[in-house]
């Protein structure tokens, strides 16, 4: 089972081989690391950033859009009630892609989150791996696990 964790703050290891291409910045867009395809990388961000205003707007519909469809039922059970409980903002600040492949990615994040809601919810910077892989002929968030957070308030 796919699980897509993506406002908690679990824990994780990921191993990765070394990526095979030459890494270089794409400094237009603020995508950096080893880019193979600049393209597949530019949607891979923009999805990214969808997701991201998706959550911030409470907007469930376009938020599991972005996720593969295995994650769609149970992951639209858990952020409806996450969206009803708190009122955040989501900000990307980094996109380093780790390792990417013709139908995955790896990319490794810089991700802020600030509370504007009532309820408690603690500010803070996390570093997230999320790994993107192609479902048909478009990009879907398969996983994402959220490490070395930072609290900011």
């Amino acid at each position: 089972m796919i699980f897509v964790i993506l406002l908690a703050g679990l824990l994780a290891t990921f191993y990765l081989s070394a990526p095979k291409a030459t890494s270089h910045t794409i400094e237009a867009n603020g995508i950096t690391g080893a880019v193979t395809n600049q393209r597949d990388a530019q949607i891979c961000f923009d999805l990214l950033e969808k997701n991201l205003t998706a959550a911030s707007n409470k907007d469930i519909e376009t938020y599991i859009d972005t996720l593969v469809s295995s994650a769609h039922e149970e992951t639209a059970q858990e952020m409806t009630t996450f969206f009803d409980t708190y009122t955040l903002a989501h900000t990307l600040l980094s996109f380093e892609i780790v390792k990417q492949e013709a139908s995955s990615m790896l990319v490794a994040a810089q991700q802020q989150t600030i509370n504007l809601g009532e309820n408690s919810y603690r500010n803070h910077i996390t570093q997230a791996h999320h790994t993107f892989v192609k479902e048909g002929a478009a990009w879907k968030i398969q996983q994402t696990v959220m490490t070395n957070t930072s609290f900011i308030d």
